[in-house]
């Protein structure tokens, strides 16, 4: 019972820290496979209103070419337009055109052809740089193209969204599923060349829909460019803007509107009071979660200790009889380190037994697909050190 108690209580806390250990692991891993992730940034508006600072990710239509054509900074710009509200974007019915029958697909947005470029998505078929180049494109996932078109190169196919044949979409190209740890799960992407959801929209700086990401030049000081940006985008565009329609007090409402440009491996974590289209997590979470985990671990090694010294106080007869018939202290100390070796061993390889058995109802609640890491170069070291670390608590009540 003592060894059941001793080798089970704790198991099931290692279990507990390394189910906390595998999502936060996922979470923090967002957005960081891209070639160039440290030179992408999310352009956020901070608007200041009634004493709090509202945050958001829509842009005028026009504002990937201004910044494209101003800042010899920034090397690439790109727009987003995920927006259900938008004709396209969100879900849709699609079917070949060489078929009857529709399904309902999720995961459509637009997008401007130099995000691809941006991101550097690995290609299956066709390119990269040209996928998206021309009106009434898309660029479809490799599982997509499997469903639609398996074992084919579907680039050049025609496909119609809910039954439109008088708008007819061109396959240009085929990317690699996007990762877990992305939070562009989009399976298709309906270009945006030529695309004008309304008449003017294209010059019209009133009227924010777009998310843009930019791709900055090596070693550009982002908090200068931050700064230049919101200082000419205010004089050359939002000012004359405003004024065209008349709005009082424009000069002063604009001086509450700055621009911050947001990491892309911050979007997933760091965006919990921005309004975007984006469902992602929040860092407060994460210590949140790390800190139970530190918790549980701590009240384990310390549950650990304290039933490793009881049960020492009930063998003094044992020590000292070992030493009347001639054990050294040496050996003595060996024993108690083994049996606890032993102990933490057991314990640990229970542990991990146990969070791979309740990994999938694991992922179910925390609508995840983690997996055991085996094979990653971190997972073994820390077992390891973490081993070392709870054996060295036990060798305070070592017999003297």
């Amino acid at each position: 019972m003592y060894s059941a108690i001793k080798i089970g209580g704790f198991a099931l806390s290692i279990a507990a820290c390394l189910l906390i250990g595998l999502y936060i692991q996922d979470e923090v891993s967002y957005d960081r496979s891209y070639p160039d992730t440290s030179r992408i940034y999310r352009l956020v508006e901070y608007y200041a209103h009634d004493g709090k600072v509202e945050k958001g990710d829509d842009y005028p239509a026009p504002i990937s070419n201004a910044l494209k054509a101003d800042f010899p900074e920034i090397e690439k710009s790109a727009r987003l337009m995920p927006n259900s509200l938008f004709p396209g974007a969100g879900s849709n019915e699609l079917r070949r055109a060489d078929q009857v029958e529709n399904t309902h697909e999720e995961g459509f947005t637009y997008a401007d052809e130099d995000l691809l470029n941006i991101l550097k998505m690995p290609m299956v078929y066709g390119n990269r740089a040209s996928a998206l180049a021309e009106p009434n494109t898309m660029v479809i996932s490799k599982r997509k193209a499997d469903k639609y078109f398996p074992n084919q190169n579907p680039v050049g196919k025609i496909m119609f969204l809910d039954n439109d044949q008088t708008k007819p979409y061109k396959i240009g190209g085929v990317m690699e599923n996007p990762p877990k740890t992305s939070d562009f799960q989009y399976d298709f992407l309906l270009t945006l060349n030529g695309v004008e959801f309304y008449k003017g929209e294209q010059t019209n700086w009133n009227a924010s829909n777009y998310p843009d990401y930019i791709l900055v030049r090596p070693g550009t000081d982002i908090t200068r460019l931050e700064k230049k940006i919101t200082t000419d985008l205010n004089k050359n565009y939002f000012l004359p803007a405003l004024l065209s329609i008349s709005y009082k007090n424009a000069a002063k409402e604009l001086q509450k509107l700055t621009n911050k440009l947001q990491p892309v491996s911050e979007v997933h974590l760091y965006s919990y009071d921005i309004q975007d289209e984006f469902k992602h997590g929040d860092i407060r979470f994460i210590w949140l979660f790390g800190a139970v985990a530190l918790f549980i671990l701590t009240i384990a090694c310390i549950n650990f200790i304290n039933l490793s010294t009881a049960k020492s106080a009930n063998r003094a007869k044992e020590v000292g009889l070992r030493k009347v018939v001639g054990s050294t202290r040496f050996s003595l100390i060996n024993q108690f380190l083994a049996e606890s070796l032993l102990y933490i061993v057991l314990s640990f390889v229970v542990g991990i037994l146990l969070t791979w058995a309740l990994l999938p109802y694991f992922n179910a609640l925390a609508s995840k697909s983690l997996v055991m890491p085996w094979l990653n170069s971190w997972f073994i070291p820390v077992i390891l050190m973490s081993s070392i670390i709870v054996h060295g608590q036990r060798t305070d009540w070592l017999p003297k």
